[in-house]
């Protein structure tokens, strides 16, 4: 019974309980009233009555008729009359049971009927006496109808009080059920802070509890702020603003082996004349020719998102592309931006070759620089300011137009047999249960290979098809669980393009209600670019999860820090660190140092920290040391 309703109902019965007992004291009253009024009348009438026999004429047949009369009359209970010595000459007793209440309020309260008596005399002689006792019906009956009206006046009051209750809690209840979803969103990881209300006891709880939360979310922010410099000094060129080279090659090795990396192209812009312009012209001209060339390229972002720059060596700076991007076409505009960026530099030599391929997962990153470098030597070689396209190595034969890959995607969604979920290891240092991650790999033909999401998920989105290819994960995933209650938990990947839509989250919730056994253990992680782009989605997602025991994180976190503020009420439960901060880490102060930063912020909120990519164990025991909940990549088996 909830706190309100025991408020009340303690109220409401207090007071009934105290009309009640008013009520009875009120009827003793009345009861001892009635007996004193009744043994007052019988006396007064057996001497009215003897007053009026008592004549110097008057005998004893006389008295006897009198009182018979008397008794007839239906007033009294009992009329005797005795003579001198004691004879009875009447006594007549009444046989009527209408006591004028009900028995039990007879029995409650009975009402004592004192006679009374009185001497009859003929002149000197004395003839007797008369004893009289009258009837109690009345009084029972006039005692009864008190009890019904004060009753009833009772339950009036009690009616009165209750309303008057509830309108007095509903003023405390508006107030408390803002302080208590207050505390509830705190448990779930979302600090936020409330109206104060008007009831005083009510203000201060919720001042001192806005307070609380204030004065963490500004430590918070500062924190976060001192952490993003790290960040930026330790991953970022300087100069530029792009990643340095380090944090580029780790981001490039993660698009080549990551199940789910949407990235599937490689561009190399390359400065040609760098060191002939910093030695002729100084340095302050080659510095900033560069920082002309990383702010055309930075800009680039927009104009396909997703893609990620950084500086490679002085003169060479990398872009990655997404899968479904036009490579070709961005690759032509950027020419011409970069172009538009040098030319009150080109009497100083300065130009840019670009040079860009596609690539696989699996490719080994040396072989797909040499390409690439391959084709901006070509580039260079036809006169400065080109763009060439690096040969692709041999690919399996895939869909090529967009039918094609609708209908393959199709054929996938419809055969049980061309949908499975790969596994892969992640430790949780809490936890001594078995947690896999789930990528979804799907066959776009019945002899065709397993294809990873980084083939298929650019294409699904583009397509519209990502939705169900999600719930059609999230099915595998719950029937797994299903059937192996041994598993910790089992993380799968949802688009933030799926989260976003309301139908898919409908569908989601009903997928889920069907299997509470095992939703407790599914772990969902979203992209940290889509998902802080999609907040109130993400939001809605938390808030609908939580009640199922569901855990909901963001992967591939870090890129957006600055942005860390916005997890103060999205109530999620984890944060996957993306690999390219995770590479090195044993030999990265920097790194080390946000890295720390980051589990401590997360952790004073009640958020998890894991890292991805893991690949060595030197790189494991520095994750331990920096306070990382658990971790993912090929050095988990060795754990």
């Amino acid at each position: 019974m909830s706190m309100y309703r025991q408020l009340w109902l303690s109220i409401l019965v207090s007071a009934l309980l105290a009309l009640f007992a008013s009520l009875f004291a009120s009827l003793l009253n009345a009861r001892g009233y009635l007996e004193k009024e009744l043994a007052m009348k019988n006396r007064d009438n057996a001497v009215a009555l003897a007053l009026a026999l008592s004549r110097s004429d008057t005998d004893a047949n006389d008295v006897v008729v009198a009182a018979t009369a008397l008794f007839n009359s239906g007033h009294y209970e009992l009329v005797r009359v005795t003579d001198p010595i004691g004879k009875v000459l009447v006594d007549h007793v009444s046989m009527d049971t209408d006591a004028g209440a009900p028995a039990w309020f007879v029995d409650l309260l009975p009402i004592r009927s004192f006679p009374g008596t009185a001497q009859i005399s003929g002149g000197w002689t004395p003839l007797g006496s008369i004893t009289l006792m009258s009837r109690s019906q009345f009084a029972y009956r006039s005692l009864w109808r008190t009890a019904m009206t004060m009753t009833a006046s009772v339950f009036a009051a009690g009616l009165l009080g209750g309303v008057l209750v509830s309108l007095v809690l509903r003023r405390i209840r508006r107030p408390l059920e803002a302080v208590i979803d207050q505390a509830r969103a705190i448990t779930e990881h979302r600090f936020i802070t409330i109206p104060e209300p008007d009831v005083p006891e009510m203000k201060q709880l919720a001042a001192a509890m806005n307070d609380t939360v204030s004065r963490l979310r500004q430590q918070f922010e500062d924190d976060a702020l001192r952490y993003e410099s790290l960040r930026r000094d330790a991953n970022y060129d300087p100069l530029t603003g792009l990643a340095n080279r380090t944090f580029f090659l780790a981001s490039l090795d993660h698009a080549l082996e990551a199940e789910d990396s949407l990235f599937g192209a490689l561009a190399i812009i390359r400065i040609p004349h760098l060191d002939r312009i910093n030695r002729e012209q100084g340095r302050e001209i080659a510095d900033d020719l560069l920082r002309r060339v990383g702010r055309a390229i930075g800009e680039l972002a927009p104009y396909c998102v997703g893609t990620y720059a950084g500086r490679l060596t002085g003169a060479d700076f990398g872009l990655l592309m997404p899968a479904g991007c036009d490579s070709a076409g961005l690759m032509d505009d950027l020419m011409a931006r970069l172009v538009e960026a040098v030319e009150p530099m080109v009497e100083r030599n300065a130009e840019v070759d670009i040079g860009y391929g596609d690539f696989m997962r699996g490719e080994k990153p040396t072989r797909l620089l040499a390409r690439v470098d391959a084709a901006v030597a070509w580039a260079q070689s036809s006169g400065g300011n080109k763009v060439c396209q690096a040969a692709v190595d041999d690919e399996p034969e895939l869909p090529a137009t967009a039918a094609e890959w609708r209908s393959a995607l199709r054929y996938a969604l419809h055969d049980s047999h061309a949908l499975k979920l790969v596994h892969h290891s992640i430790h949780i240092n809490s936890d001594p249960t078995t947690h896999r991650e789930c990528p979804l790999r799907i066959k776009v033909r019945e002899d065709g290979e397993w294809l990873p999401a980084a083939r298929f998920l650019p294409l699904a989105e583009r397509l519209g098809l990502v939705q169900e290819l999600d719930l059609a994960a999230l099915a595998l995933a719950l029937d797994e669980l299903d059937a192996d209650t041994g598993l910790g938990g089992l993380w799968v990947n949802l688009s933030a393009r799926s989260i976003a839509d309301t139908e898919f989250r409908r569908q989601m919730m009903a997928l889920l209600e069907q299997h509470p056994e095992g939703r407790h253990r599914l772990w969902l992680e979203v992209p940290e670019t889509g998902g802080l782009r999609r907040l109130a989605a993400l939001r809605d997602l938390a808030r609908d999860l939580k009640p199922l025991g569901c855990h909901l994180g963001l992967e591939h976190y870090g890129h957006h820090f600055n942005q860390i503020g916005l997890l103060y009420d999205l109530g999620l439960d984890f944060l996957k660190v993306d690999s390219g901060f995770i590479h090195g880490i044993d030999q990265n102060p920097g790194n080390q140092a946000f890295l720390s930063g980051l589990c401590e912020i997360a952790h004073r909120i009640g958020i998890q920290v894991y890292a991805e990519g893991v690949e060595t164990e030197a790189e494991l025991d520095k994750l331990v040391d920096l306070g990382f909940d658990g971790v993912t990549g090929v050095a988990v088996r060795e754990v």
